[in-house]
């Protein structure tokens, strides 16, 4: 039987995401509670500051309780949901989200939930998604009336072409997919619906073109505003030049290991070399699904084999073609929402050639499904990384770790996943494996470092665009999109924050509990937890004097 105070606690947690949910319906509708389909945020200043009075009347309520009184779960909810809550409050008044960072609030137009996965009829996905469709013009009104003149120009230059790029999805995709599941007054409304929206794009992306003209070049958000998101999203509370310290060590290991295999492997002995002789042993454009079909089995076998993690289910994900509308990227892993209960496949998607290219760009395409590369992506999307995280996250001992979850531990958990699968042997002979896995972990090395560098010493964009080139060996067209994702996401630090955090963890584990150490054991616990910010994973496998989480 629960305690009174376990009692209160979840009477504040319930209400704590029945407010969150009605303020973010979009975002619920994404996690599969489908009560909310059609509802799009509210982000008029009214709207805003009620919820910032919200959010802070959450925060006085839980500090309120006594932890003592509360279970051990319980208290780590609590800990979950005041940081959560924290962090919220933070963007929405510090960082102000909505006013300086437009890149964060396409999210709310993004509507391919709809058509994404087959939850309901096709009629009531319709519906939902046209009366979704009929709130975009309001959003997007009060977005721009809101905007800061102050948005550096970087930021501007991304949300152009993010915003654009939502409006040939609402063109072209959303259309044609539509037409195919319902006509006459269905199909009508819905296509007024959309091209009223995208008429509303137009002019918003119309007026950020506008503000262009007049914005500044500085895009950094200051190391104290730096700090606070890490503190508040990750539980991470270190000196920036510790946390560049730590960087610095992992990008300089990897860049050693990297150049150390180029040696041995290439005969030229530089990296350039390997990579374009690696670039060149890729998938046929008929095979590239099957092939990655193929990679996920063989990847999974050996998971198994070596007894690395339980996979909780026997049923595979499923690898597909990406569909028209998502094929920003050659390889991802769709994953249904947390509280998904119908549709609750898991996709792996591939992006194939386009037919129209010439053969030159269809070989430059496949390059990026190298197989030494194929496998390691695979890794981190499906087996053991995304894919297996969210089979564990059906069981988590807490649930609200996965509304609430951390940047870190997710992406963390997926990068962590890619060195140990190399540490344990994955790839046997093949160097070139385990080359491919340096040259991600330097590819994530660049972003925890130039994160810390532009929005905290004034690094410039084409500054960060160099170090991606010379650090990372990136392409300049490569290296300049990844400085730029930089200006508008500075917390894309978190992949190796996240996979160093896991590792020491692991290592202080390992000494803890000596010769009973399984690698098996210590990741299913690790997963048991949902997806926390890792040092409160930290602190419940090791106990409150766990120790630094770095």
């Amino acid at each position: 039987m629960l305690s009174s105070a376990d009692q209160e606690f979840d009477d504040i947690a319930g209400r704590v995401l029945n407010a969150t949910w009605k303020f973010y319906p979009d975002r619920a509708s994404k996690e599969g509670l489908h009560d909310y389909d059609g509802g799009m945020t509210d982000i008029s200043p009214t709207s805003i500051a009620g919820r910032v009075r919200e959010v802070e009347t959450f925060i006085v309520k839980l500090h309120r309780l006594d932890e003592t009184l509360l279970s051990d779960n319980h208290q780590f909810d609590r800990r979950i949901l005041i940081s959560a809550l924290r962090d919220e409050k933070f963007r929405l008044t510090e960082l102000e989200t909505y006013q300086r960072w437009p890149m964060e609030a396409l999210e709310h137009v993004d509507v391919s939930n709809y058509i994404l996965r087959d939850y309901a009829p096709r009629g009531e996905r319709v519906e939902a998604l046209t009366a979704a469709l009929e709130k975009v013009p309001g959003y997007l009104e009060a977005l721009q009336t809101g905007l800061d003149p102050g948005v550096g120009a970087p930021v501007i230059e991304a949300s152009i072409e993010a915003y654009e790029g939502m409006r040939s999805f609402y063109d072209t995709d959303l259309s044609l997919h539509v037409s195919g599941l319902v006509e006459g007054t269905a199909f009508s409304r819905f296509d007024e619906a959309r091209g009223t929206a995208s008429s509303a794009l137009e002019s918003f992306v119309a007026h950020l073109r506008t503000m262009l003209e007049a914005s500044p070049p500085d895009f950094a958000i200051g190391a104290t505003n730096f700090r606070w998101m890490l503190e508040h999203g990750e539980m991470v509370d270190l000196s920036i030049d510790r946390l560049e310290s730590i960087g610095e060590q992992d990008l300089h290991r990897n860049l050693i290991h990297l150049r150390k295999l180029a040696t041995d492997i290439s005969p030229e002995g530089d990296v350039v070399s390997l990579l374009q002789e690696t670039k060149k042993n890729h998938p046929a454009a008929s095979m590239l699904t099957a092939e990655t079909r193929g990679t996920l089995d063989d990847i999974r076998q050996f998971v198994l084999e070596n007894d690395l993690v339980t996979i909780p289910s026997n049923v595979a994900c499923i690898v597909k073609e990406t569909p028209m509308y998502m094929r920003w990227a050659f390889a991802v892993m769709d994953l249904p929402g947390t509280f998904e209960t119908t549709a609750d496949e898991a996709y792996y998607y591939v992006t194939p050639v386009d037919a129209s290219w010439t053969e030159a760009e269809k070989d430059e395409w496949l390059s990026s499904f190298n197989y030494p590369l194929l496998k390691n992506v695979s890794i981190h999307e499906a087996y053991p990384g995304h894919y297996v995280h969210h089979l564990h996250s059906k069981n988590a001992s807490s649930k609200l770790s996965l509304v609430f979850g951390a940047y870190s531990f997710r992406d963390g958990w997926a990068h962590y996943t890619q060195e140990m699968m190399i540490e344990q042997g994955f790839g046997g002979n093949d160097q070139r494996v385990q080359a491919m896995q340096l040259m991600e972990a330097l590819l994530r090395n660049c972003r925890f470092l130039c994160a810390i560098r532009m929005h905290t010493q004034g690094m410039t964009l084409e500054e960060a665009k160099r170090f991606f080139m010379e650090q990372a060996y990136l392409e300049p067209l490569t290296a300049e999109r990844e400085a730029l994702r930089g200006t508008y996401d500075p917390m894309y630090l978190n992949y190796t924050l996240g996979k160093l955090q896991i590792m020491k963890l692991r290592e202080d584990y390992k000494a803890r509990v000596g010769e009973s150490f399984s690698l098996k054991d210590f990741h299913d616990k690790l997963l048991s937890f949902g997806a926390p910010p890792i040092p409160l994973v930290r602190e419940a496998m090791l106990g409150p004097l766990a120790g630094p989480p770095l």
